[in-house]
């Protein structure tokens, strides 16, 4: 991870752009309470979106991607298998793992996450800015509980995710 400073610079030039009038979505933005303080005092904000997962669930995802080394194209092995192990359906390339996809990088960021997001979090709760969605779900009733917290119209009738907290 990068500091601070450097990370609130990027994020307060992109924003300067002014070319999201209808909003927009920062992923992995806040880490800590000192960037969600800045945000706060610089930016109005609609909602923060947690995306609530246990870590047993997070390990689980992680060690099973793979990476396509030819096109880039993510696989997991759970969920998404390739039709031949270890080759890419788009390219035929060759399927890795990512170099931080391992036990003691994860270990290294689910503490972070534990130690240093958490209070980022928790300041966001108490301005009431959360809203907790359950990312175990396929990725389209995660999807529908998000539109949902936020006030959006479904994407897809029919599909209705279990709600926010």
């Amino acid at each position: 991870m990068v500091g601070d400073d450097l990370v609130e610079s990027v994020v307060q030039d992109r924003l300067t752009q002014h070319d999201w009038n209808f909003g927009f979505i920062i992923d992995g933005f806040p880490r800590n309470r000192r960037q969600a303080e800045f945000f706060l005092e610089t930016y109005d904000i609609d909602g923060v979106v947690e995306l609530d997962m246990p870590d047993s669930e997070v390990r689980l995802r992680i060690l099973n991607r793979r990476l396509c080394a030819g096109c880039g194209m993510d696989y997991n092995l759970i969920a998404n298998s390739p039709k031949v192990a270890g080759q890419c359906d788009s390219c035929g390339g060759q399927l890795v793992t990512r170099e931080d996809d391992t036990e003691e990088a994860l270990a290294v960021r689910l503490r972070d996450y534990h130690t240093q997001t958490s209070p980022a979090l928790d300041l966001f709760r108490r301005k009431e800015y959360v809203f907790t969605v359950d990312a175990r779900p396929a990725r389209e009733g995660v999807q529908e509980q998000i539109r949902k917290c936020l006030g959006l119209p479904p994407f897809e009738q029919g599909n209705k995710g279990a709600g926010c907290a």
